[in-house]
């Protein structure tokens, strides 16, 4: 071999994933294709028969509003760099095809979303949340891939909705910080399902005939079981800072001592979980079903 002849050979694989690069504007000095959004539908569709199970909407209509976000200029720089980033971000991952459909589904319900609110007339955040830094990376970006992670690992797909609803929500308040951002996807993440109905029972608390404090009585209740594990869910609410009692003082260390009843959102956390991901769109026999189980009779 002579001198200066041998070139170093690309790892395996290295080759497509430089086309892929090239291809969603990721090589490095290179100006992102902005003007085309044809890879962000590709995204979109990711989501396929999921999409219609979880919400009812056609793919169509998503592809077509999700397209149509990008038209008019309220959608802004700031918001259309955040999805465009996330994007090509996640179409570059390496993920099982259900996961695909996951983050496929949570993005374009999120940029639904954004569209919605604009829609409306609300007016996105003017501070530097949705402004990119030196590493054209912005606060915003951050948290959407960390919205699309939560999609991709949430095993409970009914959940993925309303954490669409989330990242819209933060585009949008200014209140919320990328540290308090980044803490909202992180409680989304982890609560159940069933953590999600609570939080609605506790913003009507009236409604609902809650048992009181005091002994749990399961042995009367046919499905004991299930009571117990629906309270222990309550009770995590309350450690987390999401709930409280409003009739009740001191710290409540066990189960038995809440008081379904005085059960209140009008904590900073819990209030702003319950807005950013609308809650209140559960399904009414889901929030009845949980409601239920927890009920004084």
């Amino acid at each position: 071999m002579e001198k200066g002849s041998w070139v170093a050979k690309a790892p395996l694989g290295q080759h497509a994933r430089d086309k892929n690069r090239a291809r969603f504007g990721f090589n490095r000095g290179e100006k992102p294709v902005s003007d085309n959004t044809d890879f962000i539908l590709q995204l979109v569709d990711w989501a396929g028969d999921l999409l219609g199970s979880a919400t009812g909407v056609s793919m169509a209509v998503v592809r077509q509003d999700v397209a149509g976000l990008y038209e008019g200029a309220a959608v802004g720089t700031g918001v259309a760099h955040m999805l465009k980033s996330a994007a090509r971000l996640f179409l570059t991952r390496s993920m099982a095809k259900r996961e695909q459909e996951r983050v496929g589904l949570v993005y374009g319900l999120a940029a639904l979303a954004i569209k919605e609110r604009l829609e409306k007339g609300e007016q996105l955040r003017t501070d530097d949340f949705l402004e990119r830094n030196l590493t054209d990376r912005s606060e915003s970006d951050e948290i959407a891939e960390a919205v699309l992670i939560a999609a991709q690992r949430e095993h409970e797909e009914r959940k993925l909705p309303y954490i669409a609803k989330l990242l819209a929500f933060v585009a949008f308040e200014s209140e919320i910080d990328q540290g308090m951002a980044n803490y909202l996807v992180k409680l989304a993440s982890a609560l159940t399902y069933r953590q999600y109905c609570l939080l609605e029972i506790v913003n009507n608390c009236e409604r609902y005939k809650l048992r009181p404090p005091g002994l749990l009585n399961l042995s009367q209740r046919e499905n004991a079981s299930q009571v117990f594990a629906v309270l222990a869910e309550c009770f995590e609410l309350y450690r987390l800072g999401l709930v409280k009692f409003t009739a009740q003082f001191g710290l409540i260390t066990k189960v038995e001592d809440m008081g379904l009843q005085a059960m209140a959102l009008d904590v900073p956390m819990g209030s702003y979980l319950h807005l950013g991901m609308q809650l209140h769109e559960i399904a009414a026999e889901d929030v009845a079903k949980v409601a239920k189980l927890i009920s004084a009779t």
